[in-house]
């Protein structure tokens, strides 16, 4: 870019990898092993009918993770590596969109528009330090989120830089020009198409251009540019049309999480939001015990204290930010994009989980504006050096906890042992610690979890089906086909746990049963060829 702006760009490439110098040899975690380790649909490149079947709306995300096995196999640093890359550039995009939209019709006559170098900056070294962003970062299968907020940013500044240089409809309304702005429009589209089929969250971007259009593009008395627009008017209707047209499994997932035993009402999920909205908000100023897997509870009325406390303070945060809108344009629009860009995860379609970190990954890009522009109406119209040093401080603290937080993230050990003290009540970050000692060979120790996991949950499968396979490594084939029956009669649709037993079986030389067993697997998952292949393998064998 141009020279004026090397010391920017500089910056936040330093800062981003300082902060995350310490993940590159960071071990799988938690859904790695489902949708990376064991995932064989990625082991082909040029399989692309495979990797579309996997998730449709969500296939950029596994072709990077298809070209990242045909590079590295099952090598995490260049997995990590390419996830930091992909946050480095998330973050210079928001400094960059932050400038441009500096320089929009609405804001260049502002007097903060004089300090655009400098809140730029800093709305970016705040994006890339935040220790929230770990989980969208280290965490190897999120780079979904980290992936789509690229597209998305991109798709965004490029429109806007299209719309300054020299749109298309910019002279007439209703007619496309292929003026000098065109080819920025074009990548516009390109990569608003790719948000869309990495992540199902991007689905709000072209709502954002249209917020964006409304608050710093349009004038006053000016028509919105219809042309233009109506290409993301069509864009808007990928995710739903796609999920609909290849019966998506996370089309699947949201009918179970709705209709499932112990699922989740809509009307519920939302006003479980509402809460969860304000402790977002909390993490992102003060970014303190962190938690891949938080023990939240679902709230089932608005009249709960702390559903109603959190209701009526997210309904002051935007009559607030609509109060602030003709002084204060630049906050208003951060709490707006804060709002938006939580929406697909945060209202009222359930997710399986009610609170991740990571869905705060393009939000951030508020929160550093936010904080930045803020900073500076506070300080900064009187005393420059005062703002930027108080934000060095803030950003500096934040790169530290990232530094420490990526430390937890360093083995499935330290990762688990740190979720079970701070969800020592939920049932899963015991699953997880119990398979991590599992896989270091210490059978006492996964068992205990295992236990404590089925006390906390007895209606959960996978502790039945893991204690099936300690005791099937110790040699007790008829105590651990036992666990798998448990394991079965709580859901007879899990494939694995047929291919579990199946192989028990197996060693039990009871090689009918087995064949039943992973002929069942066979039905169940159709993908599930390994486990074919292994029971042909043992036959071969004898």
């Amino acid at each position: 870019m141009m020279k004026g702006k090397l010391f920017p760009i500089f910056a936040v490439i330093c800062l981003g990898t300082l902060s995350y110098s310490n993940t590159f040899f960071s071990s799988f975690h938690f859904d790695d092993d489902g949708y990376i380790v064991n995932n064989f649909a990625i082991r082909n490149i040029h399989g692309l009918a495979a990797i579309w079947n996997i998730c449709p709306c969500r296939f950029i995300t596994f072709m990077t993770l298809a070209l990242n096995y045909h590079f590295n196999g099952l090598n995490v640093p260049g997995y990590h590596l390419f996830n930091m890359i992909v946050h480095l550039g998330s973050a210079l995009l928001v400094w960059w969109l932050v400038l441009l939209t500096c320089q929009s019709p609405v804001m260049k006559e502002e007097k903060i528009s004089s300090h655009a170098d400098i809140i730029a900056l800093f709305a970016g070294l705040i994006f890339v330090s935040h220790p929230l962003q770990t989980e969208a970062v280290t965490f190897i299968w999120q780079r979904a989120a980290s992936l789509a907020a690229f597209f998305y940013l991109a798709s965004l500044a490029f429109y806007i830089k299209a719309r300054l240089t020299d749109t298309p409809g910019h002279t007439q309304e209703y007619e496309i020009t292929f003026g000098p702005g065109f080819s920025y429009y074009i990548c516009s589209l390109i990569t608003a198409v790719m948000a869309m089929f990495t992540k199902e969250n991007a689905i709000t971007l072209p709502l954002m251009v249209f917020f964006y259009e409304w608050c710093f593009l349009k004038n006053k008395n000016e028509k919105l540019k219809w042309a233009q627009l109506f290409p993301f008017l069509l864009i808007l209707f990928i995710i739903p049309r796609t999920m609909m047209l290849t019966i998506s499994t996370r089309f699947q997932e949201l009918q179970s999480i709705t209709q499932g035993p112990g699922g989740i009402s809509p009307i519920h999920y939302l006003l479980t939001q509402f809460r969860v909205m304000i402790t977002y908000i909390r993490l992102l100023v003060l970014p303190l015990n962190l938690n891949i897997d938080y023990d939240y509870p679902v709230y089932k009325s608005l009249f709960d204290i702390p559903v109603l406390a959190s209701f009526l303070s997210v309904t002051a945060i935007l009559y607030l930010a609509k109060h602030l809108f003709t002084k204060y344009r630049l906050i208003s629009f951060s709490i707006g994009w804060f709002f938006l860009t939580l929406l697909p995860e945060s209202s009222i379609l359930p997710q399986m989980d009610v609170i991740f970190e990571h869905r705060l990954y393009l939000p951030m890009a508020g929160y550093g504006l936010f904080l930045a522009a803020g900073a500076y109406y506070l300080l900064g119209k009187n005393d420059l050096k005062t703002m930027v040093i108080t934000l060095s401080v803030i950003i500096v603290f934040y790169a530290v906890l990232t530094y420490q937080r990526n430390k937890i993230w360093n083995n499935e050990i330290t990762l688990w042992e740190d979720t079970v003290q701070k969800s020592p009540h939920k049932a899963r970050p015991h699953i997880n610690r119990g398979w991590a000692y599992y896989n270091q060979g210490d059978d006492t120790k996964a068992m205990a979890d295992y236990n404590k996991a089925i006390e906390l949950n007895p209606g959960i499968i996978y502790p039945y089906d893991d204690q099936g396979l300690v005791l099937a490594r110790e040699g007790r084939y008829m105590e651990a086909i036992a666990k798998y029956n448990k394991a079965i009669e709580i859901n007879p649709y899990y494939a694995q746990v047929y291919y579990h037993r199946g192989l028990a079986y197996l060693k039990l030389k009871n090689d009918p049963q087995a064949l039943s067993d992973h002929n069942k697997a066979l039905k169940t998952d159709a993908n599930y060829t390994k486990a074919q292949t292994d029971y042909t393998a043992s036959i071969s064998r004898k």
